[in-house]
C-alpha cells in the first residue's frame, strides 16, 4: 500500500488514519511543552527543588496501577467516544491547566501539595479510558502496513516535536533573560493546553465501529492477561523499556539546567536535529526489522541505548558544547528505533475480542515502568548526595546516576538477546505458520 493510498481522503480508514496521525504530531506538540526540561523549568520557576520535581513527576506513573480496571468500566459500553472524550478532557484539565494556574494561586509546600492532587486527579481520568482510544483505532491499522505507519508517524512527530521544543526553547531563553521566566513558561503551556483540545477534537473523528463482546467480564477481564505467558513476556521488555529509558529522564534535565547551566535554545536546537537525524536513521531501523524481527530490533535499541548515559556523563559547563550535541544525535538516533519497534509491542499477542484488557496491562507495566525508573533516580539522588572522584575525574551525584543507568540497560540487553527473545521468536513463528494455514 502507497502512501496516498495509505492516507486516502477518499476512503474512510485512510481519512481514520490521517486524523491519527495528525492527533499524534499535536500530542507531539503539547507533550514537548508540558514534560521533559520545559516541565523541569516551569516546576524549578514555580520554587521547587530537584527532589520535589522527582516527586511531582512521578505521580501521573503513580496512576497506573490503576489501568487494568479500564475494562471493567469501557466493556460496558459497545460505543465509547463520549464516555472517551469526558475524560480525556478531564486529563487536560487537571495536567495541563490546572498545574499552569496553580502556582500563580499559591507556592510553597501547599503548592506542592495541590499540584500533586491535580496531577494525579487529571492522571486517575486518563488512566481509567486510556486503552480506549488504542483498541478503538488500532482497528484501522492491520498488521500488513502497522509497520510503515509506525515509521511514517516516528518521522513526522519527530518534526513536530523538534519545532515545538526550538520554538519554547527560544522563549524560555527570552524569559530567563527579561527576568519573568515564569510568566513565559505559563504561557507555553496555556498554548499547550489550547492545541491538547484540537488533538482530542480529531482523536473523536474516525468512525467507532461496535466493539465485540469480550470472551471474559468481570474481574476474569482483568486477570485474563495476567495468565497469558507469551504476552507477559513481551510486557516484560515494555517494562525494562520504560523503566531504562525514563530513568534518568527528569535528572538528567534538571543537571543541564542547574549544574552545567545549558541555555533552553541550545537544547532546543539541539532537540530540533531529531528531525534530520530520525529522518535519516528510520530507513535503517525498518530495513533491519525486514530482514529480523520486532525482537531483534528491539534488542537492538537496548544495547544502543547504553551509549547514551555514558556520553551523558561527559557533559559538563566546560565541555557541553561538543559532548552535549554528541550525546543528543546518539539518544535521537537509538530512540527513534526504539520508539518504532515499542509501538507494536502491545499488539503481537493481543486477541483482539479482549483487547481492551490486554491494553490496559500494556499501560499499566508502562506507568510502573516509568515510575520505577523514575524512583529509583529520586531515591539514588536523596540518598547519594556527594561527588566521586574516579580517575581523578569528579562524579556528581547525576553523572553516578547516568553510570548506574548504562549497566542495569547493558544487562538487560545481554539477558534479552541470550533468554528471552529466542521464545519469543519461536511462537510469532508457530503464530504467523498457524494463521498462514488456516488461510490457505
Amino acid at each position: 500500500m502507497t502512501l496516498h493510498e495509505m492516507f486516502s481522503l477518499r476512503r474512510a480508514d485512510g481519512r481514520a488514519r490521517l486524523c491519527i496521525l495528525a492527533s499524534e504530531c499535536l500530542k507531539a506538540i503539547y507533550t514537548a511543552l508540558t514534560t521533559g526540561v520545559f516541565l523541569t523549568g516551569f516546576l524549578l520557576a514555580s520554587g521547587a527543588d530537584n527532589v520535589s520535581v522527582s516527586v511531582i513527576t512521578s505521580v501521573p506513573l503513580i496512576s497506573g496501577i490503576l489501568y487494568p480496571l479500564g475494562p471493567l468500566l469501557l466493556e460496558r459500553f459497545r460505543r465509547r467516544k463520549v464516555l472517551l472524550g469526558a475524560f480525556r478532557l478531564a486529563f487536560h484539565g487537571f495536567t495541563i491547566l490546572g498545574v499552569t494556574l496553580l502556582p500563580l494561586l499559591v507556592r510553597g509546600p501547599v503548592m506542592n501539595a495541590l499540584l500533586i492532587g491535580s496531577i494525579l486527579l487529571g492522571s486517575v481520568a486518563n488512566t481509567l479510558v486510556a486503552s480506549g482510544f488504542p483498541a478503538w483505532h488500532i482497528t484501522f491499522l492491520p498488521e500488513e502496513i502497522r509497520g510503515r505507519f509506525f515509521a511514517v508517524s516516528g518521522v513526522v512527530n519527530s518534526v513536530f516535536t523538534a519545532l515545538a521544543s526550538l520554538a519554547a526553547g527560544v522563549l524560555s531563553d527570552f524569559a530567563t533573560s527579561s527576568g519573568n521566566q515564569f510568566f513565559w513558561l505559563s504561557m507555553i503551556r496555556t498554548g499547550a493546553f489550547v492545541l491538547a483540545l484540537a488533538e482530542l477534537v480529531i482523536l473523536l473523528l474516525p468512525a467507532e465501529r461496535e466493539y465485540p463482546a469480550p470472551a471474559e467480564t468481570g474481574w476474569h477481564l482483568v486477570t485474563r492477561p495476567l495468565a497469558d505467558k507469551n504476552f507477559l513476556r513481551v510486557m516484560v521488555t515494555v517494562f525494562f523499556w520504560m523503566f531504562l529509558s525514563t530513568m534518568t529522564l527528569y535528572a538528567a534535565n534538571a543537571y543541564l539546567l542547574d549544574e552545567v547551566r545549558v541555555p533552553y535554545t541550545f537544547i532546543s536546537v539541539l532537540q530540533a536535529c531529531n528531525i534530520p537525524v530520525t529522518v535519516a536513521v528510520m530507513p535503517l531501523w525498518h530495513r533491519m526489522l525486514r530482514k529480523t524481527s520486532w525482537f531483534f530490533t528491539f534488542g537492538m535499541a537496548f544495547f544502543l541505548f547504553a551509549l547514551y548515559p555514558l556520553l551523558h556523563m561527559t557533559v559538563t559547563g566546560q565541555s557541553y558544547r561538543w559532548s552535549l550535541p554528541a550525546t543528543m544525535l546518539v539518544y535521537q538516533a537509538v530512540m527513534a528505533g526504539g520508539t518504532f519497534c515499542f509501538s507494536n509491542m502491545a499488539y503481537i499477542f493481543t486477541p483482539e475480542n479482549d483487547r481492551t484488557a490486554y491494553l490496559s496491562v500494556h499501560l499499566m507495566l508502562v506507568a510502573l515502568g516509568s515510575l520505577g525508573g523514575q524512583g529509583l533516580s529520586a531515591v539514588f539522588l536523596k540518598v547519594q548526595r556527594s561527588a566521586l572522584a574516579a580517575g581523578g575525574v569528579k562524579l556528581v551525584p547525576t553523572q553516578q546516576l547516568l553510570a548506574l543507568q548504562a549497566v542495569l540497560t547493558l544487562a538487560f540487553a545481554v539477558w534479552f538477546f541470550v533468554a528471552l527473545r529466542p521464545g519469543l521468536e519461536a511462537v510469532q513463528t508457530r503464530q504467523q505458520q498457524s494463521l498462514d494455514g488456516e488461510n490457505q
